[in-house]
């Protein structure tokens, strides 16, 4: 899936096609361009949506800066400039390809990220979400900050009526706390440690109090994130000005440590000291994408204490989104909750900006 770009204003005739503004990655440099683009005809099997709210990514946070982060996905899945930005949307199918059947004009949407190809191991045996040859949507494809935006319609998940369309943007990032959730098996009571507090993390915690944790213990280095976290309730614990471990280990003196954590920062420096917080005989569920190599004492830390370690590499497909959208429309989360701002594209410097601020999930809206 690629878009012919085209500056409408040098285009020798502005009449032969249709043109959207979108949010374009043209070099490996910081920043993105907001401009015109001749919009791609419906190959077969493919559905267009006219995007109505899409939401902000740690992934296009490092595609705008153009970090090593964006280096090391760039590698991982070819991607290729000039690159329409955005994943995390939902929006209204306007139109559908040849082929497609189970979508029509006017049903409302949102996009599973992970485009498996339906023919390997993986695929056939109920992991499609690991694909062995999966695309990425916004990464190995053109992605949605744009006024429309193509995806397969394989990939595309009704929303339910009583859903609205803006929560439908939040399904995928918050489809990764739904499996981090699930895979971490919480019991009622249990004592959860999740390491970060940005929106996943703030995800994470309403999902483990419907689960039934009995404490939710949650820790960041940015003290506007804490906050937003205990609103939640979450115990908030703010790395720069607490000591962690005491404080961690206050709360789960008498099982030795918690039963559960979840890694959401991806820093290579929580590795130094989260294995030493987990009880004998618990868990510990990988989300972020550690920029490197980590290097982990596995007789001390793993087979010693018995742990279970799982890593998350997105969403069970369509598993994690049935279990999330019954949640959501039961009214048992508010994802809405957790965006704090909303913006235009055209003020797209402003919000990537603000994602370094005091700011939850932001979002751009038509």
């Amino acid at each position: 899936m690629s878009w012919k770009l085209l500056n409408r204003k040098n285009a020798p005739n502005k009449d032969e096609g249709k043109y959207m503004y979108a949010l374009i990655k043209e070099t490996k440099a910081f920043g993105a361009e907001y401009r015109e683009v001749e919009e791609k005809s419906l190959a077969a099997g493919e559905i267009r949506i006219a995007v109505e709210a899409a939401a902000i990514c740690g992934t296009d946070i490092h595609y705008y800066k153009w970090d090593q982060a964006a280096e090391n996905f760039a590698s991982a899945f070819n991607v290729e400039l000039p690159l329409i930005l955005g994943h995390e949307f939902a929006g209204s199918i306007v139109e559908v390809g040849p082929g497609v059947e189970d979508k029509k004009v006017g049903d409302r949407v949102a996009i599973e990220t992970h485009i498996p190809c339906g023919k390997c191991y993986q695929c056939q045996n109920g992991d499609a979400h690991n694909c062995n040859s999966t695309g990425i949507y916004g990464t190995t494809c053109d992605g949605a900050f744009a006024d429309f935006a193509i995806a397969p319609a394989s990939v595309a998940f009704k929303l339910p009526p009583s859903i609205e369309t803006a929560e439908g943007a939040l399904f995928e990032p918050a489809g990764v706390a739904m499996r981090g959730i699930d895979e971490a098996n919480i019991k009622p009571g249990e004592t959860v440690l999740i390491y970060g507090c940005g929106p996943i993390a703030i995800f994470a915690i309403q999902m483990a109090r419907v689960c039934g944790a009995g404490t939710v213990i949650a820790v960041d280095i940015n003290g506007y994130r804490v906050d937003m976290a205990r609103k939640f309730g979450a115990v908030g614990i703010n790395s720069t000005k607490d000591d962690v471990y005491s404080e961690v280990m206050r709360i789960a003196a008498a099982r030795g440590g918690v039963d559960v954590v979840l890694e959401l920062t991806g820093s290579p420096a929580v590795y130094k000291t989260v294995f030493d917080l987990i009880r004998r005989e618990g868990r510990l569920v990988t989300i972020g994408h550690p920029p490197g190599e980590v290097p982990i004492n596995f007789t001390k830390n793993v087979n010693l204490k018995g742990l279970s370690v799982k890593g998350i590499f997105g969403r069970r497909i369509w598993n994690t989104w049935w279990q999330l959208s019954g949640l959501v429309a039961g009214k048992k989360l508010d994802l809405m909750s957790v965006v704090t701002h909303r913006y235009k594209y055209e003020q797209h410097q402003e919000a990537f900006d603000m994602t370094a601020g005091n700011a939850g999930k932001i979002l751009f809206m038509k």
